[in-house]
Order: structure tokens, then sequence, then C-alpha cells
């Protein structure tokens, strides 16, 4: 079991490869497209196994809605185009499949995208039993 997956966890989606960036306290920071955007991930951060459900959101330097509000981008600085993300991992082991939700500013997540580790990282391994 990885003591940090920062780099270790990239996934493919229907959109986009997605990069485990960095976590922020107990924030996950991920990235994707290339640096095209990030994901904010609360809860997530320092968590490698038995990951369940978490709630975040997404911001690019632009989309196709700018947002009344802002949010924080990744360089700190407030950003109107972002949308909020909910997450589920799938697989109790690392690295895990996941689905998750994304919306448009304060819109209900409604566009589902599914996550699969790129096969050049390690192959799933169950975690050692307590």
């Amino acid at each position: 079991m990885p003591k940090n997956a920062y780099g270790d966890e990239v996934w493919s989606t229907e959109e986009y490869r997605v990069i485990y960036l960095e976590d922020r306290k107990n924030t996950a920071v991920w990235s994707y497209g290339d640096g095209l955007g990030h994901i904010f991930i609360d809860g997530l951060g320092g968590k490698f196994k038995n990951r369940g459900s978490y709630n975040g959101y997404w911001v690019q330097s632009t989309s196709s809605r700018r947002c009344d509000t802002y949010r924080e981008g990744i360089d700190g600085e407030p950003n109107y185009h972002w949308g909020r993300f909910e997450i589920t991992f799938i697989d109790p082991y690392f690295p895990s499949r996941w689905q998750a939700k994304f919306g448009l500013c304060d819109q209900n997540p409604t566009i589902t995208l599914n996550g699969t580790p790129v096969e050049n990282f390690p192959t799933p391994v169950s975690p050692p039993k307590n």
C-alpha cells in the first residue's frame, strides 16, 4: 500500500486524463485535461484506502458559463468558471475506479464521468487484512 498516492494515481475518463496532484490539508487536488482544469475534493486528502463518497468542485480558466459566485482556483485566486463535483470510489483498494458527477456553478451535478486507473500504473492489490 503506497504511503503517498500523488503521481501514482492517474485515471482515464470519457473526456480527459485525471491526475492526483497533491493534498492541501484534507482536500485532494486533481488536474485534468493536461492542466485545463482542477478538481478540489473535500475530505479525500490523505485517504488512500477504503475511500467512499466525497463532494468538491472543479475550476478552469473558461467554460460554457460564467458563475455569479467564485471558487478558489489552483493559484488561490477567485475563479468564476466552476461547478459542483460529486465522486464515489468503487474499489476499496489502490488504485480505485470511481464514478463522478459534475455540473455548472451551483447546479446539481448531472453529467457522469467514469474513472479507470491508467494501465501503466500498478494494478489493484487488496489491502492487508487486519
